[in-house]
């Protein structure tokens, strides 16, 4: 079976030939040593941090080269800066991206992360010139992975979650003390997130993405990172206006968040169409899941990263075989780790991971089959 119909069969919750695999990301040293590739260029976890497309042009290049050989069944595609758009370059060596963000590289992973923030009151909130979700450029990496990609692998676009996109700008801190001491500033952050998101899956879809990606943790492993209320007041209802405008444009809508969602999984559950993380080191068991939402729900998931960074090669083979076992029976999963393969992952696990999965996940999968 071609490999984005495989992907398109477990989107609608329909058993393909085997389960589909594929990863949210994989780190630069990973795609490097996969490849063979030396990337240059400078990448974020969430975006672009400069409009130079010919290095976008390089890195999509090369994770396209690397998923393919992989054999993934989904290739995933982040936003880009605007053309021209360039980061603020800091005297610390730190840079300041498009949302405010502080940016810190780490060598190790060859990537930025957030840091710190330019809000430190809400006055400099307020005389914020937000991003144009329509400036020429936005979508330069998507259509580029899309034209070398064809129909060969499902596209899934990375859009960044409201909410997580918030406390990033502010910084989680900052976030907190503004939620209750200026709550109308996080509110409006959060209301202004959801409607540059909402211009800019019109726009993905229009270009032939497969589904939507929300990437952006709601919790820790303790639980929500915020009072489920909160999330209901405030979070769902822009959720809910994502979610729409994908489903108007006909693709599938996929929440990615990592910790234990358990309070959060009733509420999702009515909004989503699919969950990707389901955190197995924060309790979240994947089968539980499975058993009470598998009939609306899509899941990716869920080897645990720490197993990929910690454990043996043959517990990892046990692991996937588990998570198979109790996930994929009647459609809907997609074999992926708990988030990606980060840095600290062992290659030979991931690789393990993926092997497993075409050897155990061909349909019909029975939960009475021997998988040991």
């Amino acid at each position: 079976m071609n490999r984005r119909k495989r992907a398109l069969k477990a989107l609608h919750i329909e058993e393909p030939d085997r389960v589909p695999i594929t990863e949210m990301d994989i780190d630069v040293p990973h795609l490097e040593a996969l490849t063979g590739k030396t990337f240059t260029g400078e990448v974020s976890l969430q975006t672009s941090v400069s409009a130079d497309r010919r290095m976008e042009a390089i890195k999509v290049e090369i994770k396209t080269e690397c998923y393919r050989k992989l054999k993934f069944d989904v290739i995933t595609c982040d936003l880009s800066a605007p053309d021209g758009w360039k980061s603020v370059r800091n005297p610390d060596g730190t840079i300041t991206d498009e949302w405010g963000r502080v940016l810190i590289h780490d060598s190790r992973c060859k990537t930025w992360f957030p840091y710190r923030s330019i809000f430190q009151t809400p006055e400099d909130f307020e005389s914020f010139s937000f991003p144009d979700p329509h400036a020429a450029g936005r979508t330069f990496g998507v259509e580029y992975m899309k034209k070398i990609v064809g129909d060969e692998m499902a596209v899934a676009a990375f859009i960044r979650d409201p909410f997580a996109h918030a406390w990033e700008m502010f910084t989680p801190i900052t976030f907190v003390k503004w939620m209750y001491a200026e709550p109308r500033i996080v509110r409006k952050a959060i209301e202004k997130l959801t409607d540059f998101n909402v211009e800019i899956i019109k726009q993905l879809a229009d270009l032939g993405v497969d589904f939507i990606i929300s990437g952006g943790d709601y919790s820790e492993k303790k639980g929500p990172m915020v009072p489920v209320k909160y999330f209901r007041e405030v979070v769902f209802p822009g959720l809910k206006k994502q979610v729409e405008a994908a489903h108007k444009k006909g693709i599938k809508f996929i929440k990615h968040t990592d910790g234990n969602v358990h309070p959060l999984v009733d509420d999702l559950a009515n909004i989503v169409d699919g969950l990707h993380s389901l955190d197995p080191s924060a309790g979240v068991d994947i089968g539980e899941v499975k058993a009470k939402y598998g009939d609306k729900l899509v899941l990716m998931g869920n080897v645990a990263v720490d197993s990929l960074a910690r454990k043996s090669e043959k517990e990892v083979v046990e692991e996937t075989k588990e998570c198979i076992r109790r996930a994929s029976p009647g459609g809907g999963h997609f074999l992926t780790s708990s988030n990606s393969w980060y840095t600290d992952a062992k290659l030979e696990n991931c690789l393990a991971m993926v092997k497993t999965g075409r050897k155990h996940g061909k349909y019909p999968i029975s939960i009475f089959n021997e998988l040991y």
